[in-house]
């Protein structure tokens, strides 16, 4: 056991709120502004994905030639590990051909705002053109959580499971499902970026939500922060 106090003294930094997917009630919080909207990352990619019209392609990541985050690139990949490695490219491809008022409206049925700026950066987290209140957002993922029937949600949450396995989120380890971000900072004090991981705990019928935010870190660091916060009894 971990007690909460120790966990916070080693990441002072840390925000996070914890959801219950069935009433959306939050169960833990240590967030005081978690109803002010933020720069979420990556976190908006899997409602920028269904928006998307179509099967969701194959594609071929060069690495920093595609503005991908990781310059040697991550070679072709199908949606799920797309969504897993959180490849920059796969998601620019796909915000190219998303249009506004779809991505308004997928928005609307999860409960968040769309970008406030519309362009393709804006439509994958890069940059401060998306803002979401994080309480929102992870209420909207309680309710991606409850379509687990649909069939394109189901690849989603196949994608949330790899990257907790084996993909940015694997600080997490199998038996959960995630997704990382890094976002910009808007801290009075400006960090170079603000990192966020969600988890759904257990991955076999989800039962809550896990947010966690770390100032000044990376998206895998806030996984690593999300993984001993889940270890507490």
């Amino acid at each position: 056991m971990i007690p909460l106090l120790a966990l916070l003294a080693v990441a002072p930094d840390v925000n996070f709120l914890k959801v219950d997917i069935r009433t959306r009630e939050v169960l833990e919080r240590k967030w005081p502004a978690a109803e002010t909207p933020v720069p979420v990352g990556s976190l908006v990619k899997p409602f920028l994905a269904l928006a998307y019209g179509g099967d969701w392609p194959e594609f071929f990541c060069r690495g920093a030639a595609d503005r991908c985050w990781l310059s040697r690139g991550h070679g072709r990949l199908k949606f799920p590990a797309a969504l897993a490695q959180s490849c920059n490219a796969y998601f620019l491809n796909l915000a190219h051909a998303v249009d506004p008022h779809t991505l308004a409206v997928v928005a609307a049925r999860f409960g968040i705002p769309p970008p406030e700026k519309d362009s393709p950066e804006a439509r994958i987290g890069l940059g401060d053109g998306w803002r979401i209140a994080p309480l929102f957002l992870a209420r909207a993922y309680a309710e991606l959580a409850t379509r687990a029937s649909e069939p394109r949600v189901a690849e989603i949450l196949e994608g949330m499971r790899m990257a907790a396995q084996s993909g940015t989120a694997k600080a997490i380890g199998g038996g959960r499902m995630a997704k990382t971000g890094t976002a910009a900072c808007v801290a009075p004090r400006r960090d170079a970026g603000d990192g966020f991981a969600l988890v759904f705990d257990p991955a076999e019928t989800p039962r809550t939500v896990l947010l966690v935010r770390v100032h000044g870190a990376p998206g895998s660091a806030a996984a690593k922060v999300a993984a001993r916060i889940l270890e507490r009894k």
